[in-house]
């Protein structure tokens, strides 16, 4: 980093770090999605066990024990796993998040390094990305998206700079660089931008090869293949630990046996509607005001999912290239091949509207992937570059005539969507009639509606009249970039701050209500009809406003909404988050527990180790007793127990088979059906038992998450059920020697046991693990070793790409 960017640097980490001191200090602690329902409450989980001195391979709070340490969305084998042994667990948590924001802010700044841009334009560029839209909303609610998105621009620098080499060593540690960037992307958990990264990086790094002479071309296209082929196997042992237990649960978890409808795979689609945020960030709505809807009203009048919250460039970096693109001398060869890759990534994130996205749909391995908008991250970076292109051709000439028609056109474009959003004017007129029929105060709503409009309105023609001025004969700047860079952060906390919705952290670690009632053993049941509140219970903070969407936090853990009450000790039967029903076994029981009776369901989820059930006042569960009821948020609940706990590990002497999943469930789910005495097995045919359960009784010696035994000592054959969600990483032995695991009930684990007297042991499989560790060790072993042999000299940049920039613009 060169001493005139040091400054700049510094004013924007205290930038974006004042107003959210909060979240830093660990005060609030961010709840927004995922945030709250997921990544919280698997972390604590995991911390847990590790204190107790256990590894956390299984989540025992979910779903009858989903794998944790596999399941990449946990990222519990990331670095910043490390904050939780250092900082308290909300300092922590908030940190991983926030981090990675700035993280990427020094990727794409440093990518714009290796493309040749100076110091101003890079931290321009640096700027626009991590401040985006994308990078923001990905940093307020998902832990692994965020963590992996700040990775791809360090990844497309490592390859870049591959391409770049002009000698063997360059190549050899640009390649080392990039496999272990590529590697703890991996390790982040979000394979779809993954693989958007490496088409990306590539598509740099072919175009930078390219461009090299005709002698040259061939030996960098060569390097380009060989250190890339090289950098891949390096993340793939790097990330190790994470990809080799995914591998051995992967086949039976609902991703691994689901392929998407063509509805669910491309949900989530970037629509010409939304562009209208690029210059109204907020017209697509603000996440922390509840009554709104996401997406205000676009998702809840057309039951549309929306991932990412705001698509905006920023106002600052969308003028700059516009003003910049009317001079011939912009369109260069990296602006043009950084423009075509922005449109072709916005077309692509349109899903199913355009027909190429079936290319797409009709690759096996990628209909595990879903969400068309993640494309939309590759036209955020490319116009991140761009933006810095367009400063160094701002600061190089005036912007002119043509310019100034195009500001004005932006500004007049403004003074358009206010008139647009006065009172009862034509946003008014048109929002109203859904507005009545999906928020409870109309009125609020479009209060609310037109504040935002009219704000974005007023902020972005302040940014336009700052860039005008800064590119004014008396305020020009050697570098615009640092200026302009600054302005794009302060113009971003406008409509940005609002995604990182916190809640007091005091508020959300006090223990809910219902907690004193369910002690002990047992699982408890959530109503999919959860979470439910009155939307009028909740204060306004002005009049005439709508209540904060952070109110909801302290509701969803009084509601125990999975996995909220993970934290606490509480364990669930069920995960209502779709992502979240990792195992197969379990989405399907899952399914068949929302489609039965009251009656069937209750003696499903008492199969399945259920003790209590939380449900709305008209839920029913005729064959359990009513515990308590409670009002929370203007709805009345109420608790109800069963009077018949089945045990985790039990001896079972009647077996039934079952030749379908389907008549599996539907048998146990029967009044003739003993849950704790009779097992059902997959079998070719159907077969009932005759006669009694055979006696017999297991001794339970230990029972863990991942781990359980017993003495067994029966008069005949039986098995041993632990409850479980039955995957193929479940080992057994039977005195001493390996027996085969079955599936039990359709989601539990059964291990065959002769009559007599027998030990029975079953554990989660941790060869996977250790191996990939051991493999991890020699990928970093081997990563510091080549560093060491090919460093010449400190540098940052590769000596082909320093001797061709001008001394006034080398930075770090």
């Amino acid at each position: 980093m060169s001493r005139r960017a040091l400054l700049p640097t510094f004013a924007l980490l205290v930038l974006f770090s004042l107003p959210l001191l909060s979240e830093i200090l660990g005060s609030r602690r961010l709840v927004f999605r995922d945030a709250q329902i997921t990544h919280w409450p698997w972390r604590r989980v995991a911390v847990a066990s590790l204190a107790a001195g256990e590894v956390p391979f299984v989540n025992a709070a979910a779903s009858g024990g989903q794998p944790l340490l596999a399941n990449p969305n946990a990222v519990l084998l990331y670095p910043t796993f490390l904050l939780e042994h250092v900082f308290p667990p909300a300092v922590a948590f908030n940190l991983h998040y926030l981090l990675h924001i700035l993280w990427a802010f020094f990727g794409a700044r440093r990518l714009g390094r290796a493309l040749g841009l100076s110091d101003g334009a890079a931290f321009f560029a640096g700027a626009v990305y991590a401040f985006s839209g994308m990078m923001l909303s990905y940093g307020s609610a998902f832990m692994n998206s965020v963590a992996a998105a700040s990775w791809l621009p360090w990844c497309a620098t490592a390859v870049v700079f591959l391409a770049q080499a002009a000698t063997r060593r360059e190549a050899v540690r640009a390649a080392a660089a990039a496999g272990l960037a590529l590697g703890l992307q991996l390790l982040a958990g979000e394979p779809a931008l993954t693989l958007l990264t490496l088409a990306f990086a590539c598509a740099l790094g072919l175009s930078e090869a390219l461009a090299a002479s005709r002698a040259e071309r061939g030996r960098r296209l060569l390097a380009l293949s060989c250190g890339g082929f090289g950098a891949g196997i390096l993340a793939l042992a790097f990330a190790a630990p994470l990809l080799l237990p995914l591998r051995q649960v992967f086949p039976l978890t609902y991703r691994g046996q689901h392929l998407y409808s063509e509805r669910a795979f491309g949900a989530a689609a970037f629509s010409l509607d939304r562009a209208i945020e690029w210059l109204l960030p907020r017209f697509g709505g603000d996440p922390g005001s509840l009554g709104g809807g996401a997406n205000w009203l676009r998702s809840v009048a057309h039951q549309d999912l929306v991932y990412i919250w705001c698509v905006t460039f920023g106002i600052i970096p969308l003028l700059a290239v516009l003003l910049a693109s009317v001079h011939r001398g912009f369109w260069k060869r990296r602006s043009i091949v950084l423009a075509a890759g922005a449109v072709l990534a916005v077309l692509f994130s349109f899903g199913f509207s355009l027909p190429f996205y079936r290319l797409v749909y009709s690759i096996t391995f990628l209909r595990k992937l879903r969400y068309p908008i993640k494309f939309y991250l590759l036209a955020t970076i490319c116009v991140a570059l761009l933006a810095g292109l367009a400063a160094e051709a701002l600061a190089r000439r005036r912007i002119g005539r043509r310019g100034a028609v195009l500001a004005g056109a932006v500004l007049a474009a403004f003074a358009g969507a206010w008139a647009l959003a006065s009172p009862g004017g034509p946003l008014d007129r048109r929002a109203g009639p859904l507005a009545a029929e999906v928020a409870p105060d109309p009125a609020a709503f479009l209060n609310a509606f037109r504040a935002a409009v009219r704000g974005d309105v007023l902020a972005g023609s302040l940014a336009v009249l700052l860039v005008l001025l800064l590119f004014t004969r008396s305020a020009r700047l050697r570098e615009p970039g640092f200026a302009l860079g600054l302005l794009t952060l302060v113009s971003s906390l406008f409509w940005g701050l609002p995604l990182f919705v916190g809640a007091p952290d005091k508020d959300l670690a006090r223990p809910p209500a219902l907690l004193r009632h369910l002690q002990g053993p047992g699982r408890l049941y959530v109503s999919p009809k959860l979470p439910a509140f009155d939307l009028a219970a909740f204060p306004v903070e002005t009049p005439g406003g709508l209540p904060r969407t952070s109110l909801t936090a302290r509701i969803l853990v009084e509601q125990l909404i999975p996995l909220t009450g993970a934290p606490f000790g509480v364990g669930y039967v069920f995960e209502n988050d779709p992502d979240g029903s990792y195992g197969f076994y379990n989405r399907l029981a899952n399914e068949a527990a929302d489609a039965s009776t009251p009656a069937e369901r209750d003696r499903l989820l008492a199969l399945y180790g259920g003790r209590w059930a939380l449900a709305v006042e008209e839920d029913e569960h005729p064959l359990w007793r009513s515990v308590t009821g409670l009002e929370v948020a203007g709805r009345r609940l109420v608790l109800f127990e069963n009077p018949r706990l089945t045990p985790e590990l039990r001896f079972a002497g009647r077996v039934y088979r079952r030749s379908s999943l389907s008549g599996t469930l539907e048998l146990v789910r029967s009044e003739g059906f003993d849950p704790i005495r009779d097992v059902a097995l997959p079998g070719r045919r159907n077969e009932d038992p005759t006669g009694e359960p055979a006696a017999g009784r297991a001794v339970v010696e230990s029972v863990s998450a991942d781990r359980a035994a017993a003495s067994v000592e029966a008069a005949a054959p039986g098995h041993l059920v632990f409850s479980r969600t039955f995957l193929p990483v479940w080992k057994a032995r039977v005195d001493g020697r390996s027996a085969p695991v079955a599936v039990a009930n359709a989601r539990d684990l059964a291990v065959a046991v002769p009559a007599g007297r027998h030990r029975v042991e079953i554990e989660y499989d941790r060869a996977p693990f250790r191996l990939g560790v051991a493999l991890q060790a020699g990928a970093f072993l081997l990563a510091v070793a080549v560093a060491v042999a090919v460093a010449t000299r400190s540098t940052l940049i590769p000596r082909s790409v320093a001797m061709s920039t001008p001394p006034s613009s080398r930075g770090a």
